[in-house]
């Protein structure tokens, strides 16, 4: 299965058409697509996804789909049959079950302690050993894993389910180009049908502390924790996703002579800076 291939297999209806369904594929949020054909449609209520399946192979699935249900289709051009509910789900599930996404084999792993350490490194909590960002074909999930005692092997693992995050905030600030049509994303979940792992990672690395600590993903140390709620709920501040410092003082640890290895240091370009007197700050 591939980036291409996978998508969902749908069934959308609409309160005002009884009896009518629309059954499709999309590469996209399914919710997504249900909000694009009422706005085509122009119907006064939205479509409603009363049922949806990820799949290896959508176009494949929705071909032998349409196929098979051929004798219900209300207009040879359009997506739309007029098939009892119940039933509609029954040929779906039949059919998708044929093109399974095997959640193991296309699960994709990204070590993400590396990149967090470099963007709040003071702020993760020191029992951390391990944080991975995993995409399934409809699931992705931050696992990080903690050893509260360093001198026994003992170590734990949590799971957290980004979704919980993803729908609070809306991650998409233009409009985007699909199919020749232009949309607007309306939703902020991480979707692993309309994103790439690459991308949901991004989305992951720029998560605001205040966010992580409301929902749970505990990765912060509990001092780090009470900061950010400080900044955010008593001073009305937003705490910054990046982590800098200003060097306020150098100790030199060097050998030889110090008048030597002063100019040796000089000469490599590293400021010469004494260590006594006040403190020097430096930009950071």
């Amino acid at each position: 299965m591939t980036e291409s291939t996978r998508g969902v297999i749908y069934i959308l209806a609409n309160s005002l058409i009884p009896g009518v369904l629309k059954i499709g594929r999309t590469h996209r949020e399914y919710a997504e697509r249900a909000r694009e054909i009422s706005r085509a449609t122009g119907v006064p209520t939205e479509y409603e996804v009363i049922y949806d399946q990820v799949v290896s192979d959508a176009s494949a699935a929705e071909k032998e789909l349409h196929s098979l249900l051929r004798i219900h289709r209300v207009n040879a051009q359009r997506e739309f049959f007029r098939i009892p509910t119940r039933e509609a789900i029954r040929h779906v599930q039949n059919v998708c079950a044929r093109y399974p996404a095997n959640e193991v084999v296309e699960a994709v792993e990204i070590d993400a302690l590396p990149a967090l350490e470099t963007r709040m490194r003071r702020w993760l909590r020191c029992d951390l050993v391990a944080v991975k960002f995993v995409q399934y074909p409809d699931l992705c999930l931050i696992k990080w894993v903690i050893q509260p005692d360093f001198k026994k092997l003992a170590a734990y693992e949590n799971i957290f389910d980004l979704a919980v995050i993803g729908d609070e905030r809306d991650r998409c600030m233009e409009d985007r180009v699909r199919h020749h049509d232009i949309y607007q994303c309306e939703g902020g979940s991480y979707c692993p049908v309309h994103y790439s792992a690459k991308e949901n990672f991004e989305f992951f690395l720029e998560l605001d502390p205040y966010s992580m600590i409301m929902t749970g993903l505990d990765i912060l140390t509990p001092e780090a924790a009470d900061y950010v709620a400080h900044l955010w709920e008593d001073r009305k501040l937003e705490p910054p996703n990046r982590l800098g410092w200003n060097i306020v003082g150098v100790k030199y640890d060097m050998m030889g002579p110090e008048e030597e290895w002063r100019k040796v240091l000089a000469k490599n370009g590293i400021a010469d800076r004494g260590t006594e007197g006040g403190a020097e700050i430096i930009d950071g």
